[in-house]
């Protein structure tokens, strides 16, 4: 298996201890492991879209974990910080799609002067009495019927481009799914941990003892037994249907989710 890709000529992808490196002098960044897998398969897509579900399948799924559009959002961010600690985020930039998904976009450097020793000597001009001027041709004449026959050709490909844009507009307006917003509001209740404000999805307010599950065992596993770590104060509670309620999820945030730079980071916990 191949542990390393090489992003252009720029910075390296080490999989196996998932380390960003810049080539020009080994500084380097560690990726977390939804991370790196994501910023390897939008490398082999050579500039190619990879859906949200593509991602969530890529980071998560394959290692049987659940995960919601909002994660790959926040993976998508650490990646953009990753490549602007390196000074790569205008060399290399990971694009959002909209309604369609993320690329990938690697701009090389542009290729340097040539030295003087490659500039072609040209060599010295004839004097002036050995210069006889040139009598330029006349322009050949396209005939009528082939000038005629070159519009018609034009004219036709011109309304099948604008056909083709209408169908393909009518397509996806019909069966590309608009996102729909998720409202969340202040929950208070038993199980809120020590200055944290917990929201949750306004139409899951009712789901108590899912709710207060949750944060016991995010109080258990994260705020317990990682002493000296400090993730955000506000917590979302995120609930689902079906195969999804086997989760218990929260996302952590600094600031409120809809505000710029939340620092968000989600936290997924499987029920046996």
């Amino acid at each position: 298996m191949v542990n390393y890709i090489a992003i252009g000529s720029l910075v390296t992808l080490d999989l196996h201890t998932r380390l960003l490196t810049r080539t020009r002098d080994g500084e380097c960044v560690t990726l977390p492991a939804s991370a790196c897998l994501c910023l390897a398969a939008l490398v082999e897509a050579q500039g190619q879209i990879l859906s949200q579900e593509q991602l969530m399948d890529i980071g998560w799924r394959s290692a049987g974990v659940e995960v919601t559009d909002n994660s790959v959002r926040v993976m998508v961010n650490k990646l953009r910080r990753a490549l602007a600690s390196l000074e790569m985020q205008d060399a290399i930039a990971l694009v959002a799609v909209t309604r369609s998904g993320y690329r990938l976009i690697i701009r090389e450097e542009s290729p340097p002067e040539p030295s003087a020793e490659s500039v072609e000597i040209l060599p010295p001009p004839l004097p002036p009495e050995m210069l006889v001027e040139a009598t330029p041709s006349p322009p050949s004449a396209t005939p009528a019927p082939r000038r005629k026959r070159l519009l018609r050709s034009a004219a036709f490909a011109v309304c099948g481009m604008l056909i083709g844009i209408l169908i393909a507009l009518s397509v996806k307006n019909a069966f590309v799914p608009s996102p729909q917003s998720i409202e969340f509001i202040l929950w208070q209740g038993e199980g809120i941990p020590p200055g944290h404000i917990v929201m949750v999805q306004k139409n899951r307010i009712s789901q108590t003892e899912l709710i207060q599950a949750t944060l016991h065992t995010y109080s258990e596993y994260v705020l317990e037994r990682r002493v000296h770590y400090r993730p955000g104060k506000i917590l979302y509670i995120t609930t689902g249907t079906g195969k999804i309620d086997k989760y218990q999820a929260v996302i952590a945030c600094q600031k409120p989710i809809q505000e710029q730079k939340n620092d968000c980071e989600s936290f997924y916990f499987h029920l046996y």
